[in-house]
Order: C-alpha cells, then sequence, then structure tokens
C-alpha cells in the first residue's frame, strides 16, 4: 500500500510538472454574450489520425470533461443551440537531443594545463510523447470556427484510467479558460 501510494504521488508531482501549453484563436467579429446553449457537431470524421485518439473511450472521456466545463460555465446542452462544439486530437512523438561541448577531460573536470585540444563532445537524447486537445467552437448553421483553443503537454507513460480521466479534465479545463471571450 505504501508503495503504491508512493507511486501515486510520484505521478501527480509529474503531471503537475506537466503544465498545459495552450493557445486559443478567436474570431474577432463574434459576439459571444448571448451565447447560452451547445451542442455536439455531428460528424462521421475522426478526431485524429492516431489510433491511440479514435479511441471511443478517449472520446467519451473529452466530451465529458468539456460538457462539465461549459455547463460550470452555465451553458446548457440544446439540440437547438446557439454553438455546436467539436474536438480533435494528436499524439507526436519528440526527439529532444541536448549536447554540451566543453574542454575539460572526460574523467572530470581535470586541470585546465591539460591537452586543450581534447574537446569531448558529450550529449543525450529524449524521447516522449506530447498530446494535443483542440476544441473548436462552431457556428451551428456554416460550421464556421468561431472560437478554437489548444492544449499541449507531455504525455506520461503508463497510467491507469482513473489518472487518464484526471489528465484529460485538468487539460480540457485549462483550453477552456479562456472561453467565452470576454469583452464583446
Amino acid at each position: 500500500m505504501r508503495l503504491y501510494c508512493i507511486y501515486f504521488l510520484v505521478v501527480c508531482m509529474a503531471a503537475a510538472c506537466s503544465p498545459v501549453r495552450v493557445q486559443t484563436d478567436v474570431n474577432s467579429a463574434m459576439n459571444f454574450s448571448g451565447m447560452k446553449s451547445f451542442d455536439w457537431l455531428e460528424t462521421t470524421e475522426l478526431p485524429g489520425s492516431d489510433v491511440r485518439v479514435n479511441n471511443p473511450e478517449l472520446a467519451a472521456l473529452v466530451r465529458t470533461a468539456a460538457e462539465t466545463n461549459l455547463k460550470a460555465k452555465g451553458y446548457v446542452k440544446d439540440r437547438k443551440a446557439d454553438f455546436l462544439v467539436n474536438w480533435l486530437g494528436a499524439i507526436e512523438s519528440i526527439v529532444k537531443a541536448e549536447s554540451i561541448q566543453h574542454f575539460y577531460s572526460g574523467y572530470g573536470y581535470g586541470t585546465m594545463a591539460g591537452n586543450m585540444a581534447l574537446n569531448s563532445r558529450e550529449g543525450s537524447a529524449v524521447a516522449y510523447e506530447e498530446g494535443t486537445i483542440a476544441i473548436d467552437i462552431l457556428d451551428p448553421q456554416k460550421h464556421i470556427v468561431l472560437w478554437r483553443g489548444t492544449g499541449t503537454r507531455r504525455l506520461i507513460k503508463g497510467m491507469d484510467e482513473a489518472q487518464v480521466a484526471r489528465y484529460i479534465n485538468l487539460s480540457v479545463d485549462e483550453i477552456l479558460k479562456s472561453f467565452p471571450v470576454t469583452g464583446k
């Protein structure tokens, strides 16, 4: 049990250290103040090109997180909606290469008076995956994007279903934090 608690704390700390990088784009001519209801865009398109993104369980998690967030802001789900919601996703493999060049010996710093021509090049490569969720707010008649929020964060391997749900909820909440657009 103790080992499980330590593992859970490490995963939570890792998730906390992995903030969501959010970007939003808005149709500047749109006035969002009159919008009160939403519904999901009915589409046969898959949310992404990765099999892991096209998972029905993941789609349900994203939809539930978005609906919970929007309802907490006072919107109601209605078939005659003021705006439609859609989401897209992607998973990207990242390889981050870091190299350090210095003139110290490979066995510690050594002396500066040693052979300066023995430059050593040390480096490392770190491979990881980043997941991106894009949430679109669409005009219900024309299906044009009125607002888009995207959130990208580093994925953690080996999470159970509850941890994935928490990760999705936190990501969607961060993405929708700036919706609705105020000041219009």
